[in-house]
């Protein structure tokens, strides 16, 4: 019995290998990648505290209110620095792109 695998050269299998990530690569937005923790980081930068995320949106991230160059919209409940309770979301990049937070 001939091995299956043996039909391909290597610089077939490294093609289909690159191929492979390319789509990977395109296909997961980089919204997946930014860590919660830049979110609370920069809330408490700006004096909220008790703060919770509630949710994470990397699709159509600019049609929720998004920059063009933002991924990731996290929605997090927090007291702000007055002392309400309130519901805002922080909106940021992959990889150098900083934070912004906007209330709903």
């Amino acid at each position: 019995m001939r091995n299956p695998f043996s039909r391909f050269t290597l610089i077939e299998w490294l093609v289909v290998l690159a191929i492979i990530f390319i789509l990977v690569a395109v296909c997961v937005p980089t919204g997946m990648w930014v860590p919660e923790s830049k979110a609370v980081a920069a809330l408490q930068t700006q004096g909220f505290s008790g703060i919770t995320v509630t949710d994470r949106a990397v699709w159509l991230v600019s049609m929720r209110g998004g920059n063009k160059s933002d991924a990731v919209r996290f929605t997090a409940q927090a007291t702000n620095p007055a002392g309400k309770r309130v519901t805002v979301y922080v909106f940021s990049g992959w990889l150098f792109k900083g934070a912004t937070i906007r209330t709903p």
